[in-house]
């Protein structure tokens, strides 16, 4: 696994929006793909200066697994990209079936193109998007700063197996985000995230 900070990826948001600049591409939409594609689709208008901002969600991964083999898609911008030139934006590509069916979806809607970009593309993606920063050359798990509570509960839940107390929970999750030299302030961000994060892990 490897930890994306704050700094390093707010660097290559910067990044993803200079490429769409230099290739010339005008986007006078974005369509961010949720959760994860929120963060650098909003530095990525914000650079651009794209005031129209809507999102896609495609129900498709868990933490480092796949949970539907067949992606869900909801939250479609209906009835508002009919002509228009849309940036879709998202972290990471993957397997690229997230990509994939977000472009088809939002092709019924009638824009007048759509173009894609990531920060990550890893090698296994199905999917070369129009836009991407850094190729990965092996599969590794990345982990965004956005994601901070999510991942590391989830991580440590897996670890430790249900019936795991609060506090032991905590303890993994804090020496999971030591090994990772994550620099955010874990302890803090964890405590609060419990209260909403324990109870539906139990369940399942």
């Amino acid at each position: 696994m490897v930890y994306v900070s704050w700094e390093r990826a707010v660097e290559l948001c910067f990044k993803l929006a200079r490429k769409v600049a230099d290739s010339g591409f005008r986007p006078d939409t974005i369509v961010a793909v949720l959760r994860g594609g929120v963060v650098p689709a909003l530095i990525v208008s914000d650079v651009l200066n794209v005031e129209e901002f809507y999102a896609i969600r495609v129900k498709h991964w868990g933490i480092a697994e796949e949970v539907y083999k067949v992606p869900v898609v909801e939250q479609l911008p209906q009835g508002k990209l009919e002509g228009r030139r849309v940036l879709l934006v998202d972290e990471i590509a993957d397997t690229g079936k997230t990509i994939e069916i977000a472009v088809r979806e939002l092709r019924r809607m009638g824009p007048r193109e759509v173009r894609t970009s990531v920060l990550h593309l890893k090698p296994t993606s199905s999917v070369v998007p129009d836009y991407y920063v850094e190729k990965l050359d092996r599969w590794v798990w990345v982990f965004y700063p956005w994601s901070t509570a999510e991942t590391l509960i989830s991580l440590a839940h897996r670890e430790l197996g249900r019936g795991a107390d609060a506090g032991e929970i905590l303890r993994v999750a804090e020496a999971i985000a030591e090994r990772l030299r994550v620099r955010e302030p874990v302890r803090s961000i964890l405590e609060v995230a419990m209260r909403f994060y324990v109870e539906s892990l139990r369940a399942t």
